[in-house]
């Protein structure tokens, strides 16, 4: 396939002795990003994710992420270029068509967690999906997942359009009584955006991740996403648990804390998945 390269990223290649580009096929998945594998004369395989309308500091976020959870201890693709409109990663592999030892993979986000930090949030904001994620720091953990990970996303267009006044008044009261129904808990190190698609593993079969949102938080938000969509199993988390247990009743806090997976896809995509009607079964359950 003929694609023009930013010229950033085929300087790279040659100053790297990848040789220059012999081929270059899409890659299915994501969406806000084309993603692209770039092969080379040397045989090297590289991801190349391109975004023209990429917001200011969107890679570069992405980079500094992945850096942080590789320096924890995760394997995460080592970034060979980042620029304003485009990232240029290492390619794992065939992760796409191996399963991964979900035992090995759930030890190894227990020990992600155990990186912790005295405040909640991050030194600079960066990006779930196309919006900003907030992180302003504090030491108040109930007080950063309401504001910043459910009440932030109440101004964003589609939430103003997709709820009722009480909808919004219902997500308020749940957020005041959240010091009642979580436990205080340690901001661990999260990868921000734990869903199985950016789950996979190396040629060496070991457990990586890619597209993190990283951030300190609840390790408790992080396992609700990954328990969301039934595709990681039961095996993972017995795995986690024993690195590193949780408080009791922490799988049934799972399903609470995933408002605010609900709040942000309203946000990205409004009600175009019944998502308003998930919200307020959810908030009905814990009111």
């Amino acid at each position: 396939m003929n694609h023009a390269l930013p010229a950033a990223v085929t300087d790279c290649l040659l100053t790297n002795d990848f040789g220059s580009v012999i081929d270059v096929q899409v890659v299915t998945g994501g969406h806000i990003n084309q993603t692209c594998r770039v092969t080379t004369a040397s045989k090297a395989s590289l991801i190349l994710k391109q975004n023209a309308a990429a917001p200011e500091r969107l890679f570069a976020c992405e980079a500094a992420g992945l850096q942080l959870l590789s320096q924890a201890g995760i394997r995460t693709p080592k970034v060979w270029a980042v620029g304003a409109e485009f990232l240029l990663l290492e390619d794992l592999g065939s992760h796409g068509h191996l399963e991964p030892d979900w035992e090995q993979f759930g030890r190894a986000i227990a020990y992600q967690h155990q990186h912790t930090h005295d405040q909640f949030g991050l030194a600079y904001d960066n990006f779930l999906g196309p919006l900003p994620q907030i992180n302003t720091q504090t030491t108040n953990g109930w007080e950063f997942f309401g504001q910043q990970r459910v009440l932030r996303y109440l101004p964003e267009p589609l939430c103003e359009q997709s709820l009722t006044p009480e909808d919004r008044s219902r997500v308020e009261r749940l957020v005041q009584r959240l010091p009642d129904l979580i436990p205080q808990q340690p901001a661990c190190l999260l990868h921000g955006d734990l869903w199985h698609t950016n789950m996979l593993v190396d040629r060496q079969g070991r457990p990586s991740l890619i597209d993190p949102a990283v951030n300190y938080g609840w390790a408790e938000t992080e396992l609700s996403m990954t328990r969301q969509y039934g595709r990681v199993p039961r095996r993972f988390f017995d795995a986690y648990i024993e690195v590193h247990p949780l408080t009791e009743g922490w799988w049934e806090r799972l399903e609470l804390l995933y408002i605010r997976q609900i709040m942000a896809v309203l946000a990205f995509f409004g009600n175009q998945f019944n998502t308003v009607q998930e919200l307020r079964d959810l908030v009905a359950k814990f009111a």
